[in-house]
């Protein structure tokens, strides 16, 4: 029934790949080795890649405390916020009083090179970001004393850009006017408790703060697979709660769904992003490997890596790379295929690395499958 239900739901595959995709595909294994080798830089202000997977995060804990546990079986508390469905944007506020916008994957946009406006409607209030940053950096030392802040690090107040035009069916897509909503805090090189940092917002300049959706609590406890299922399922429960009515869109008079949660461990370990996830509900999410079980794939690398692709490449994560090409000033036609695939297999592979482990599927073999559906659902997207 998963297999059926997810074919209903992805587009037409293609069986068979040409050989300028072939190209393209080991082009793409190229640029990998390239990226992997170690170079000085200064660290990115980008904002991180979050997980949608509670195993993940589960790993990523084991890795780095498991032989320090001062018990047996630990657990880790959890604040969500409200999701929001519209496009990532970043306001960078430099050492020397620079203000600039950066979306998920450009470090600068401006009036030329925009994303749904948010540079246009952002860079006019450098006096309004510039008040927000005074008030964050003098509710750290207020947190923080006697420790010392470091002048040369940039704050940078992480958010969503929401509004009529950017996002379809959900709530906050009914608002009156666009708006930027404060979703973290970077300062001192570090992710801040979002708890603390609730007063951070200008409301009548249009910047608000993601606490006016409310805080949800949970603990995770991974002591055995029965009671991390009881876990999950109550952190399903809130999400579906969420996507049935968003509490941020309700907050600001507006009655609609709501996308899901983004998962925070308790601080201080949630200044780092491995640390994170987000929870979507049925209609939001991207992605349905987490359904799928190794026992149950099929046998042969090929069809192995097919049903992997279909359960991971939905009509969410397609919409995401369309999106990006937007946001990259690529043009959508016919020779921006490769960009738009090329997104795509990074996106799989990054938020799915510890599920191709586990189901042993082919690199090379998903990449080929996920061109496949790539081309089909592109080409059809145009000829729109």
């Amino acid at each position: 029934m998963l297999l059926e239900s997810m074919k209903a739901s992805t587009p037409a595959q293609v069986t068979e790949i040409d050989v300028t995709e072939e190209i393209n595909v080991s082009r793409i294994q190229l640029n990998d080795e390239r990226e992997a080798t170690p170079e000085a830089s200064t660290p990115s202000t980008l904002f991180p890649k979050i997980t949608g997977k509670v195993d993940d995060l589960i790993k990523n804990y084991t890795k780095r405390f498991g032989y320090r546990f001062s018990t047996k079986y630990p657990t880790i508390k959890l604040t969500g916020t409200v999701k929001l469905h519209g496009t990532h944007a970043d306001i960078v506020i430099e050492p020397d009083n620079t203000v600039r916008i950066q979306s998920r994957n450009r470090l600068s946009l401006d009036v030329e090179h925009d994303n749904y406006d948010v540079a246009a409607s952002l860079l006019p209030l450098k006096k309004e970001v510039l008040e927000l940053r005074d008030r964050v950096k003098a509710r750290w030392h207020q947190l923080n004393r006697p420790k010392e802040l470091n002048e040369d690090d940039p704050v940078i107040l992480a958010g969503e850009w929401i509004g009529p035009g950017v996002q379809k069916k959900v709530g906050i897509s009914k608002l009156p006017k666009r708006c930027f909503v404060i979703l973290s805090i970077s300062i001192n090189g570090h992710w801040q408790d979002c708890e603390k940092y609730t007063e951070i917002h200008n409301e009548s300049a249009g910047i608000h703060n993601i606490a006016r959706g409310g805080f949800f609590h949970e603990v995770l406890d991974f002591k055995d697979a029965v009671t991390l299922e009881k876990c999950k399922e109550k952190l399903m429960a809130h999400t579906m709660d969420v996507e049935l009515e968003c509490p941020f869109a309700k907050s600001l008079g507006i009655s609609g769904v709501g996308e899901g949660i983004v998962w925070k461990a308790e601080y201080p370990l949630s200044e780092d992003p491995r640390f994170w996830l987000k929870s979507k509900g049925p209609e939001h999410r991207v992605t349905q490997t987490d359904k799928l079980r190794k026992g149950e794939m099929k046998a042969g690398a090929g069809e192995k890596a097919k049903v992997f692709a279909e359960a991971a490449v939905g009509e969410m994560r397609l919409m995401q790379a369309w999106d990006y090409l937007g946001e990259m000033g690529i043009k959508r036609d016919k020779a921006g295929t490769q960009a738009f695939n090329e997104w795509l297999v990074r996106d799989v592979e990054v938020e799915e690395k510890n599920s191709i482990l586990e189901m042993e599927v082919d690199k090379v073999a998903l990449r080929k499958a996920i061109a496949g559906i790539a081309r089909t659902w592109y080409y059809r997207k145009l000829a729109e």
